[in-house]
């Protein structure tokens, strides 16, 4: 299931060279403490709404590593360990009709998400010295699918008896 994460980024320029913004690609499984959540109260007339949740990415560290070092930012979590890899979840957030798609994704889903990328503000009073982080803000959202769980048999739960 690893091997069918996916996570890249273009740059995109100007006739200048200068950057103008970086679209990011990346597959995923929404995990249970990334659940995406709704606003409905937002705009100038608190009608608007907007989705936020999290991707979960595993072994892409190094790609998510060249656009974070490049933008001077971080995700969401980044965690890794011998047996299992790296594991970074990356904060998404979608507006308007988007925001609909995204409500319905639920925990186990495997999700595209693409957009732009965004630079969120650290909050210096809480985290001094802390890198911004990086959000993608969506243009296309498709669930792809559900991630396997491994098959327990009925006796899985059973204590043995001494």
């Amino acid at each position: 299931m690893a091997g069918r994460d996916y996570f890249s980024f273009e740059t995109i320029r100007d006739h200048d060279k200068n950057i103008i913004c970086y679209y990011v690609t990346m597959i995923g499984t929404i995990e249970e403490d990334g659940a995406v959540h709704m606003r409905t109260d937002l705009g100038k007339e608190g009608d608007e709404k907007m989705a936020f949740g999290r991707l979960t990415v595993r072994n892409y560290d190094k790609k998510i590593q060249m656009l974070t070092n490049e933008t001077g930012s971080r995700v969401y979590y980044h965690y890794w360990n011998e047996e299992e890899g790296s594991v970074d979840i990356i904060s998404f957030t979608a507006k308007g009709w988007r925001a609909d798609e995204a409500f319905a994704f639920e925990a186990g889903d495997r999700v595209l998400v693409q957009g732009k990328a965004f630079i969120r503000k650290n909050d210096e009073g809480r985290f001094p010295g802390r890198n911004p982080e990086l959000s993608v803000t969506a243009s296309g959202l498709f669930r792809i699918g559900r991630a396997r769980r491994p098959h327990r048999g009925m006796n899985a739960q059973l204590i043995p008896q001494k």
